[in-house]
């Protein structure tokens, strides 16, 4: 198959002899890992390159401000959008012809360069600059729409769209729904992939794994993060600063085997995951150089629903220590208005009936949102 990127018929007459914006990092590659940049080039100039979080070449931290800088090796001005701004300045792209965005994205919302490329739309609106979007695949293939719709009352950098948790749409059919969401006067092009099976993800496509964020390494840890990322808000470890971000948890104070016990019988999901009782100690991040007791999870079939095992585990952790654990973190960065957990979710998280209430409504497939997007679907 073929990325956008790739698909050079279907954006060469737009970029040649023009000067480009490109907004990118370090998934903007080829199949063969040459660069959007030099790519491009063959046909047009990239005059400045503009990033999103993790920088350039994904080496920031998660929420980690990022300096704009001129590089080097590339000769170019890098344009940080997760540093003092979030959002392309006119003066910064005075000059530019048109923009190119080519990013991996992973179909959740919460996952923040969806909001780099909301707000480059929305600039390149009033300026009157065309984008360009290179597809990518979804990299676990097409999944349905999963959880309940983000309110305005809950938006902040981890959900500015009205989305559910897990949306189902590629990039480019993403940046269709947000034009037409948004109401943009945008000129807006799609650069499509080309024989790409949506029912398969990106390695049985024959496409190579680029990890799309420092705590994203494994496929296990794409299928967790729409619910593990919930315990971002709490004082558990979500792993990072291991090799196991997303896929294993713990703190000092949990007991291993008693919370095997317990997720086994509330989170098992027909036999579909396993729960090892581990130790690690983080390198970085949360409980940094202290040993935690927690889980590793296990996926033994594809049949189980992230989100309720991300509410299962939150409410597992309040059933079993409720004098230890709390979720009542608040990041000055995302809001104060709510709970940075309450970010995430889009829903109040205050007490165990909350959970319970969470459980019951939000974590089924939402076919209202799959029909209300079936016309964005390109593919």
């Amino acid at each position: 198959m073929k990325l956008g990127i790739e698909n050079v018929s279907e954006y060469k007459n737009l970029v040649s002899n023009r000067k480009i914006g490109l907004v990118t990092n370090f998934t903007g590659v080829t199949s063969n890992f040459k660069s959007s940049a030099e790519q491009l080039n063959l046909f047009g100039k990239v005059v400045k390159i503009f990033t999103p979080e993790h920088g350039l070449y994904g080496v920031a931290a998660a929420g980690e401000s990022v300096d704009s800088y001129f590089d080097k090796d590339l000769d170019l001005e890098v344009v940080s959008l997760y540093g003092n701004h979030r959002a392309p300045t006119v003066s910064e792209l005075s000059g530019i012809d048109i923009i190119v965005f080519d990013i991996q994205d992973i179909g959740v919302r919460y996952y923040t360069y969806i909001y780099t490329l909301l707000n480059v739309m929305q600039v390149a609106a009033n300026v009157n600059v065309p984008i360009v979007v290179m597809d990518r695949p979804l990299p676990l293939g097409r999944e349905q729409p999963l959880g309940d719709i983000l309110t305005l009352d809950y938006f902040s950098f981890v959900g500015l769209l009205e989305l559910p948790n897990r949306y189902g749409m590629t990039i480019g059919e993403l940046a269709i729904w947000i034009r037409d969401d948004q109401s943009l006067s945008l000129k807006l092009y799609i650069s499509r992939l080309s024989g790409w099976d949506s029912s398969l993800d990106v390695k049985k496509n024959c496409l190579p794994w680029i990890s799309p964020s420092p705590n994203l390494p494994t496929f296990d840890a794409l299928k967790f993060y729409p619910g593990l990322c919930f315990l971002e808000g709490t004082n558990v470890s979500e792993g990072r600063g291991t090799v196991r971000p997303f896929e294993q948890f713990g703190a000092p104070w949990i007991n291993a085997k008693e919370l095997s016990s317990s997720l086994a019988e509330e989170c098992g999901q027909n036999d579909s995951l396993g729960f090892q009782p581990v130790w690690f100690e983080p390198l970085t991040s949360k409980y940094e150089r202290k040993i935690c007791q927690g889980i590793q999870i296990h996926i033994k079939n594809d049949n189980f629903d992230a989100l309720s095992l991300g509410y299962g585990i939150l409410r597992t952790l309040v059933h079993l220590y409720p004098d230890k654990f709390t979720f009542d973190l608040v990041s000055p960065a995302i809001g104060t208005d709510h709970r940075f957990i309450e970010y995430l979710s889009g829903k109040q998280m205050r007490s165990t009936q909350d959970l319970d209430n969470l459980l019951k409504e939000n974590s089924n497939i939402n076919m209202n949102f799959a029909n209300s997007v079936s016309e964005y679907l390109l593919y």
